[in-house]
């Protein structure tokens, strides 16, 4: 019998433009912060190996324990179902509900954000910039739908009636004094009219800004395009659009959609990296897993390439590859495509703190070694 997969939390699909009709769809600011589940404090204060939906086993050993899980749940998750360890004084200003959001520390401080969600203790000092922008308020048998969740970055089989039946025990045993149980088949525009009211009014927690677009395609799509060019003008990363009908559902989902625009650069290749099986079904061995570029004086490994793109030159070259997966390859190694002092462009979201492209794709060869004088 098949096994109904799914994720931990509700995830987007991209927009093509051209493609995608935004018509009648809600548009918000897309954060670069960490994506995170309240469970409304049900679990707060226990083991994490008690919570059934924990991300405590390892995804790249199947049957292991993870080697470090952090030690006690706080009722607020990260999308692998990782304890975030927030303080108590920001804990206690979020309602007793399920809410689906982000963590966010203000447009470009992505990496302060996960500096404070990675700590193993909570530091006061960090958490004073982070807030809660929420996004909804979905219902228990959406979250819990059953389902075996298996991506490089966590495995868990959700047993809905087990977890559901948890859920209802601690709710009901006086951890919390009033739990708001969302109803079922709820959909966004009326999960957005509940969290109207039930968020209290704090500078850590609020409900993200939503406009709903023109019915019109073309106005809609205008009315986008001029929200976007606010949004980036303003130091934001894109858009994020979504069905105001649709009932959050823990999968990438074609209701839920993510519209942001990429940067072109280029650098000279200076190494190659040897490819190697992944947990995804990847089988680069013996082929190019990455190439290494010198961008503006900083080492950047760049992949995206076809398979053709990624064979070596010769076949020692090759087997030397195939026994020394995700390595260094020698000062000498030519690819069939590339080879060291050629110049090749390539397309980023945003630099991070440190300068350095974050998620850089292959774009196309510009020039090659012997160009340079």
């Amino acid at each position: 019998m098949a096994t109904n997969r799914r994720e931990f939390l509700q995830l987007a699909k991209k927009f093509t433009l051209g493609k995608d009709d935004p018509s009648g769809m809600y548009i918000s600011e897309k954060l670069d912060g960490m994506r995170v589940f309240w469970d409304g404090g049900v679990t707060r204060g226990l083991p994490t190996e008690q919570v059934p939906w924990a991300g405590v086993l390892d995804p790249k050993k199947p049957g292991e324990r993870k080697k470090k899980i952090k030690p006690l749940a706080t009722g607020l998750w990260s999308r692998y179902g990782n304890p975030i360890i927030a303080p108590d004084w920001w804990l206690n200003k979020l309602p007793a509900m399920f809410l689906d959001g982000e963590l966010f520390a203000g447009r470009g401080n992505f990496q302060t954000c996960m500096k404070a969600c990675k700590k193993d203790e909570p530091i006061t000092a960090l958490w004073i910039g982070i807030q809660f922008a929420v996004f909804g308020c979905p219902t228990p048998t959406s979250l819990f739908r059953g389902g075996e969740i298996k991506n490089p970055n966590m495995h868990c089989n959700i047993d809905e009636v087990a977890i559901m039946e948890f859920v209802q025990r601690r709710a009901d045993s006086g951890v919390l004094e009033e739990f708001v149980h969302t109803p079922g088949n709820l959909t966004f525009e009326r999960e957005l009219f509940i969290l109207q009211s039930a968020l209290p009014n704090d500078e850590h927690v609020y409900l993200h800004r939503h406009i709903l677009l023109p019915d019109d395609r073309a106005v809609a799509e205008r009315h986008m395009n001029a929200f976007m060019d606010v949004t980036l003008a303003e130091g934001g990363e894109g858009v994020m659009l979504r069905d105001p009908n649709s009932i959050w559902t823990p999968k990438r989902v074609g209701s839920l959609l993510k519209l942001k625009p990429f940067t072109d650069d280029s650098g000279v290749i200076t190494g190659f990296v040897s490819g190697r099986k992944t947990g995804l079904g990847s089988k680069l061995q013996g082929l190019i897993g990455a190439i290494v570029l010198d961008y503006k004086g900083k080492r950047l490994e760049l992949s995206g390439f076809t398979d053709e793109e990624r064979r070596f030159a010769d076949d020692e070259l090759t087997s030397y590859a195939y026994r020394h997966p995700g390595e260094e390859m020698p000062p000498i190694t030519r690819g069939k495509y590339f080879e060291v002092g050629d110049t090749v462009e390539f397309r980023y979201r945003e630099l991070s703190d440190t300068k350095v492209p974050k998620e850089a794709r292959y774009h196309r060869k510009t020039g090659t070694g012997a160009d340079k004088c």
